[in-house]
């Protein structure tokens, strides 16, 4: 018997070329568990990044948030004359 893939001559009771490494027609895919192909997938795999996003905002906040407390002053401060300019 001939290997499909390689041609090589391998053994009646082969189940795969020991050459290649191609299963031999009919031998081969009765051990081999079939593999399905479209599998389904969870949908909760679609909040993963959203999880993250919201942990590194948490993780973000909690390493700035002296930086926070002086930048919100800032714009708290700027914040009357800059709508005083804009509506007038």
């Amino acid at each position: 018997m001939f290997c499909q893939s390689c041609g090589r001559a391998i053994a009646e009771t082969a189940s795969v070329c020991p050459n290649c490494g191609a299963p031999v027609k009919g031998m081969a895919m009765s051990s081999v568990a079939p593999s399905n192909a479209a599998q389904h997938v969870s949908g909760a795999w679609y909040l993963v990044p959203l999880f993250f996003g919201i942990l590194g905002g948490i993780i973000a906040w909690a390493v700035n948030k002296d930086t926070l407390n002086r930048f919100t002053s800032l714009v708290w401060r700027l914040r009357d004359p800059i709508i005083s300019g804009v509506s007038a």
